[in-house]
């Protein structure tokens, strides 16, 4: 008897591997579905204007992270950092991927955190055509967060006008940023994100980099709240001057929360290599020339 209740509890457990896997295996499949369409998407049928006058800050930028370099059409990012899921929560170790489209301008995320032993919440956040979405599953199979929305169109919208300083020839793009002045050290950018309008405020340092930005943000209960990130350690990447750590912070009545801070282990523009997402050992998700999924 005791054999029986073994076995049938082994077999218990091995179901419950077989349904994790494959429920695993269909997120990062979506994942790649989803890359791919943001790829797939045709650019505007409008050249690329010459750019305009920049306030003096923003133009020092352009000469310094960017020069002559050619627009950047694609963007492949892999990170890893800690994220925290509210004020309170203890700081938890996370890995992700992310690709950025230039035109028009989008962005697919997908992040893993390790929250206990043998336990993961894997997320995906995307702008693409307009709109934002996100996703969260505890594990792969229970679904924490599965949102849309105008609140979450705007948030996921500013998300990518900070981001661009990771593909900087897309802030310069008059066909989707725009740019005015504040002060010596300040200046406003305008993201066109689909119908929608989004602005923030870039600091720059004394290095005539990116500081900071921050603006605006729906908070997710019907306000906005003060947003932004704080940019360091940049680097010179395929003639791009980008940062390699960025900490996001909130501002609540409570006071500031800080929920993600990035280290960016590497960054490629205009692979070519057909889009795939390979398992690490420890469970992270890397870009990688792993045969392609099957996407049928």
């Amino acid at each position: 008897m005791m054999w029986l209740i073994g076995s049938i509890a082994m077999l218990l457990v091995g179901l419950t591997i077989v349904v994790v896997n494959v429920k695993r295996l269909r997120f990062e499949r979506r994942v790649t579905r989803e890359m791919q369409a943001l790829v797939d998407i045709p650019p505007a049928d409008e050249p690329v204007p010459e750019v305009a006058e920049l306030p003096v800050a923003v133009a020092r930028y352009r000469e310094l992270a960017v020069g002559a370099h050619p627009l950047v059409r694609t963007t492949h990012m892999r990170h890893g950092g800690t994220f925290r899921t509210s004020p309170k929560a203890r700081t938890l170790q996370i890995r992700g991927v992310q690709l950025f489209t230039a035109d028009p301008p989008g962005f697919v995320w997908s992040g893993r955190v390790h929250v206990a032993p043998g336990v993961w919440i894997d997320a995906r956040d995307m702008a693409v055509a307009g709109e934002g979405s996100m996703r969260v599953l505890l594990d792969d199979i229970v679904p924490f967060i599965d949102a849309r929305g105008p609140e979450l169109d705007q948030g996921a919208a500013l998300r990518l006008l900070a981001e661009m300083v990771w593909f900087p020839t897309a802030l310069f793009d008059t066909r989707f940023v725009t740019w005015s002045p504040i002060d010596a050290d300040h200046a406003r950018a305008t993201l066109r994100f689909g119908d929608r309008d989004v602005a923030g405020v870039f600091e720059f340092g004394s290095d005539g980099l990116p500081r900071a930005m921050t603006a605006e943000r729906h908070a997710g209960t019907g306000e906005l709240r003060p947003w932004g990130g704080v940019y360091r350690d940049w680097r010179t990447v395929s003639g791009l001057r980008v940062p390699f750590e960025c900490e996001v912070t909130w501002q609540l009545e409570s006071g500031p929360y800080t929920y993600a801070h990035w280290l960016v282990e590497s960054i490629t523009y205009d692979d070519t290599t057909p889009i795939a997402l390979e398992r690490a050992s420890d469970h992270a998700w890397v870009p990688g020339s792993a045969e392609q999924l099957d996407l049928q």
